[in-house]
């Protein structure tokens, strides 16, 4: 992955579509679970202010994904910079990381 968190694009032409690429972004996340509570802390690792809390790993990597693409996408628009943790924050003992692509 690139320090923009982007991912390679399929070139106009490969595709036989005729379209413009899509753009395809790395959502990391960090998975936290709490022995004690049952409950999960989930945290973007390339987008450190990006969290959530819940009960199911599902639900959480659903919710970041949406703000994750949500939040790219505001910053494209408006022409600001996506302010990328770069690099990504490391993962702690106990922790998983999942790895998401995002299509704009």
């Amino acid at each position: 992955m690139s320090s923009s968190g982007s991912l390679p694009q399929i070139s106009n032409a490969s595709c036989g579509t005729g379209g413009a690429p899509v753009p395809v972004f790395t959502c990391i996340v960090i998975l936290s679970p709490d022995a004690v509570t049952g409950r999960i802390f989930a945290r973007v690792a390339n987008l450190p202010e990006m969290t959530a809390e819940g009960n199911a790993e599902r639900e959480l990597l659903m919710l970041l994904t949406k703000r994750f693409k949500a939040f790219v996408q505001d910053c494209l628009q408006n022409n600001r910079p996506i302010p990328w943790g770069d690099p990504p924050t490391a993962l702690l003992p106990g922790e998983q990381q999942r790895f998401i692509p995002v299509h704009l």
